[in-house]
């Protein structure tokens, strides 16, 4: 049923919320796959590093061309668009625009968020590594900031 040009992958970035002696701590520095070193300034904020592998994966490891990744990453997002609408965040517009129509056909709706890195790249700046794993800024579009945070480490 799918077209014979087109190969589809699957990456699940699951992972358990657990306190225990291996848990991530303020001002602890990662290294997720994508090798992009991570300060943890915000321990509630680790799904996002799971995220991060997952599209490292995607677009590194089976050379993706689009990736797209389906996630509520931040609770900050229904401030953003609502109970009703999805964000979208992309750095493609064409992409975006199918999303947000899509959504409207199928009835579950989207809406555009801002995709502007040359804003939200500095909200994870650090000093001890190449970025930080929340933002500096909480009102500064936290959404589109998680978004530009999974966009740091695609290859």
């Amino acid at each position: 049923l799918r077209p014979s040009h087109v190969e589809l992958h699957l990456v699940l970035c699951i992972a358990e919320n657990a306190v225990g002696p291996r848990a991530f701590r303020p001002d602890d520095v990662v290294t997720p796959l994508s090798g992009r070193t991570v300060e943890i300034n915000n321990t509630d904020a680790e799904g996002r590093l799971v995220l991060a592998d997952g599209v490292a994966y995607a677009s590194g490891t089976l050379g993706c061309d689009d990736v797209i990744d389906v996630a509520t990453l931040t609770g900050a997002q229904m401030i953003a668009t609502g109970r009703n609408f999805a964000g979208v965040l992309s750095d493609d517009e064409a992409m975006e625009r199918a999303c947000v129509v899509a959504g409207r056909a199928s009835g579950d709706l989207a809406h555009a968020l801002p995709y502007a890195p040359e804003f939200f790249t500095k909200e994870f700046g650090s000093k001890i590594a190449d970025m930080k794993n929340s933002v500096k800024d909480r009102t500064n579009a936290q959404s589109s900031c998680a978004g530009q945070f999974i966009a740091n480490h695609l290859d």
